[in-house]
């Protein structure tokens, strides 16, 4: 199984601050109450390989269960989610907002040994666990020595 390294702390638009130069040059301070935050955009997983099983476990705080979806096609097992802004009438006052607005996805390439047609999925209290179970010749097994 491929694990993709996560890196939190970049920025959702890239080019944030390059764009601030450009504006800076031309209108100082424009861009200063424009601070765009550096948010996760893809949920924390941890991949725990045991003897018949790798489990993925991904945090979704606050999703519901409709707003995930876990896809496997063609060796790929993905994540997809998405959190959808809700306010009310009382937020309307609400000066910054760091929580992240929007779809994510995840994907992982599973190994050889991974018994597809056997995964399953749960997701409780905002964590999302995926089992995927291994084929039985990829399954540790003990050989009797026979004594001669």
């Amino acid at each position: 199984m491929s694990v993709n390294r996560c890196e939190p702390n970049r920025s959702v638009i890239p080019f944030s601050s390059a764009m601030t130069s450009v504006f800076d040059e031309f209108m100082p301070g424009f861009m200063r109450h424009w601070d765009i935050p550096t948010v996760a955009i893809r949920p924390a997983v941890d991949v725990v390989e045991e003897e018949n099983q790798v489990t993925v476990k991904a945090d979704m705080p606050g999703l519901d269960k409709g707003d995930v979806k876990v896809v496997v096609h063609d060796g790929l097992l993905s994540i997809e989610g998405s959190r959808k802004e809700v306010r009310d009438e009382k937020q309307k006052g609400v000066t910054r907002s760091e929580r992240f607005i929007g779809t994510f996805s995840r994907s992982f390439n599973l190994p050889p040994w991974a018994d597809s047609s056997k995964i399953t999925a749960n997701y409780k209290n905002g964590v999302l666990e995926v089992v995927i179970p291994k084929t039985e010749t990829a399954r540790p097994k003990e050989i009797e020595i026979k004594i001669s």
